[in-house]
């Protein structure tokens, strides 16, 4: 799956959809109830306002949805950045402590099965954390690393 900000021109006569709603954007015509067709891409900047204020949710479900590549490509292999720095403080609201209990949670557990598990023993939402970074990266293209360049195309 891949996560693409895009500007739609929807159907004549659809209701109003939701941010959270799925559709279908694909080349067969059958299957597109809401789209009539692809505008161009979106950039953070230009979106409305209560555009701007659902892009942090829509990108948690993202995650959430994919939520097995997330913790396979970043929260079961992330690492020390430098001597004073893990990766997990590159996420909202982590600092070392809160990094290092991460770091001892999934050495205990072997790895982290899940979004559920990996929340549960560190007390906190890895889904919206991440999400949190991802947006912060798509509005300031010099945050450097930059974990939405490794980790999005999606492998699914």
């Amino acid at each position: 799956g891949k996560l693409f900000m895009c500007r739609l021109s929807a159907k004549k006569g659809i209701e109003a959809l939701n941010p959270t709603d799925r559709i279908y954007i694909g080349l067969d015509q059958s299957k597109k109830e809401h789209v009539d067709s692809y505008v161009g891409g979106a950039k953070l900047d230009l979106m409305s306002a209560s555009a701007r204020q659902d892009m942090p949710l829509v990108v948690q479900l993202f995650i959430e949805d994919n939520s097995q590549h997330f913790i396979e490509a970043f929260f079961n292999v992330a690492g020390n950045l430098s001597l004073k720095q893990h990766a997990f403080g590159l996420l909202p609201d982590v600092g070392p402590k809160k990094a290092m209990q991460m770091v001892k949670e999934r050495r205990i557990a072997s790895g982290f099965k899940s979004l559920e598990e990996l929340n549960q023993s560190c007390n906190i939402d890895a889904a919206e954390l991440l999400a949190k970074r991802f947006i912060m990266e798509i509005e300031d293209r010099s945050i450097e690393p930059r974990l939405i360049d490794h980790l999005l195309p999606v492998k699914a």
